[in-house]
């Protein structure tokens, strides 16, 4: 029986928390377990994922496993959406926390409404105290996702979804392109920005997209994820996608560069460093370090404009 879903898992180096994932997945409550595959697809992995993996196929009759050695989050993305046989791709992460009526939301939600897209809440689990740094404002980093508690259809780019918790129809994903290759995560380089195009390409195509509340899932933090350097990483990183996305989405260009990013992180670039100044005034370290990173965000995007070629 062809599956309506397939949920894909892409994992990098991540072989333990992958395992607890896996087994919360072989764990859910499915009233019609055929109507759902899962593939797993380790994007050239040096720890012990492939055992992992082997592992749980014996438990899990409809599950398939690939390795894809080419380096980048998107690739193995792109791997999953050409293996997979659902009408729908489920997409979630080697760090996710699944409750047990996870799928069983979706298939309802889809019956119901035929979306071309939905997509649910991203809970962050804090397993020790929050760093001394985090603020609200880096909830987006930690892939955190919360549109409030009602079914809500999408029709602006200002509520986008996370890797980590969304559906799309496979023949859409397919018809929009898959996953950029030059955005996502790639290695140890913590860029992104892969849904984002995405979920702005359907936006502006006018598809059917819809948030629903039932169906959220954890983000179980990694050690690096509490320390300073590894936000500063992803802003800087972040910067990299974000240029890419305002190059291929921009609709005036100077010398084939994207104007309004220019203008946007020179305005931004200027507020955050009077923000910044104004906070070690007021020696509050936790502000003045989130304004130093938007300097640092800005400045990187500044550099991108007159250093990549054009196009």
């Amino acid at each position: 029986m062809k599956p309506l879903i397939s949920i894909v898992l892409c994992t990098y180096n991540n072989a333990d928390s992958l395992s607890i994932t896996l087994n919360q997945l072989a764990a859910m409550n499915q009233t019609e377990p055929n109507l759902v595959e899962i593939i797993v697809v380790d994007n050239n992995s040096p720890d012990h994922t492939a055992q992992v993996a082997q592992g749980f196929a014996a438990r899990y009759p409809q599950f398939q496993y690939y390795f894809e050695p080419r380096q980048g989050l998107s690739h193995a993305r792109n791997t999953g959406l050409e293996k997979a046989q659902g009408d729908y791709i489920l997409f979630t992460d080697d760090d996710a926390e699944i409750p047990a009526h996870w799928v069983d939301d979706y298939i309802n939600i889809i019956r119901t409404h035929s979306p071309d897209c939905l997509y649910s809440k991203i809970s962050i689990i804090w397993d020790k105290p929050k760093p001394w740094w985090f603020i609200p404002e880096y909830t987006a980093c930690f892939v955190g996702l919360d549109y409030g508690d009602k079914v809500l259809d999408i029709t602006d780019i200002h509520r986008e979804f996370y890797g980590k918790n969304f559906c799309v129809r496979k023949t859409l994903l397919i018809e929009l392109g898959g996953f950029d290759p030059n955005l996502g995560r790639n290695g140890t380089k913590l860029a992104a920005g892969e849904e984002t195009l995405l979920y702005r390409k359907m936006i502006w195509a006018n598809k059917k997209v819809i948030y629903f509340p039932s169906a959220g899932v954890g983000h179980r933090l990694k050690e690096r994820e509490y320390s300073s350097d590894n936000i500063k990483k992803l802003f800087v990183d972040g910067a990299h996608s974000s240029h890419h996305i305002a190059t291929v989405t921009a609709r005036k260009k100077i010398l084939g560069r994207p104007t309004r990013m220019l203008i946007d992180s020179m305005i931004n670039l200027f507020s955050a460093t009077l923000k910044y100044a104004l906070a070690r005034v007021k020696m509050n370290k936790t502000l003045s370090y989130y304004h130093y990173l938007c300097i640092c965000k800005n400045l990187t995007l500044i550099k991108l404009w007159f250093t990549v070629k054009a196009s």
